[in-house]
């Protein structure tokens, strides 16, 4: 498996602060192969609020990103693809920052029903993405994404369908797979 050490890991975890610890893992997990990991800790976790406000967060990763130097690798999971898809729609990052994403648990409904504009979001998004997405994950099963890209969304992005039934995400050696190729 090559290494990414010329590349710096941005890590955007899920909403519920219950994502600390697997973003915590993941940078484990993945430093030895990136010139640097960052973890992004959303301030929602420590006031209380129960969802992210999207665009404080959307002026703390344009702020990480303006720090890097060198190219980029996102991972991210759940809420941190629709902030993924927004930075990159609104143009606060220069999309040739980005070489690759890898998004785990997309959650379409989730998003639409909390007011992210995540169809919109991701009209234009050109970055080479792989979405990992478990076959029964409560949230979005693999097949409903199937189905929405057959429908005309997140058609840029490789589906990659794995067995699980939850939301978690926390096989880093399948996320490896497609993070370090």
């Amino acid at each position: 498996m090559k290494s990414s050490k010329n590349s710096n890991l941005i890590i955007l975890p899920g909403n519920g602060d219950i994502n600390k610890e697997w973003a915590e893992k993941a940078c484990d997990f993945f430093a030895a192969h990136f010139k640097s990991v960052t973890i992004q800790y959303y301030d929602h976790w420590s006031n209380n609020a129960e969802l992210i406000d999207i665009d404080i967060e959307l002026k703390k990763l344009t702020n990480t990103v303006n720090t890097l130097n060198g190219d980029i690798v996102i991972l991210a999971k759940s809420i941190g693809t629709a902030l993924t898809m927004y930075a990159l729609h609104s143009k606060t990052i220069d999309p040739l920052r980005i070489s690759k994403c890898v998004f785990v648990g997309l959650p379409p409904e989730w998003a639409r029903k909390n007011g992210f504009d995540i169809d919109g979001w991701s009209t234009a998004f050109t970055i080479p993405t792989t979405l990992i997405q478990n076959d029964n994950d409560p949230v979005a099963k693999a097949k409903d994404i199937q189905k929405e890209q057959v429908g005309g969304k997140f058609k840029s992005m490789k589906l990659i369908e794995v067995k699980g039934d939850d939301h978690v995400y926390g096989d880093f050696d399948e996320i490896k797979k497609y993070l370090l190729e």
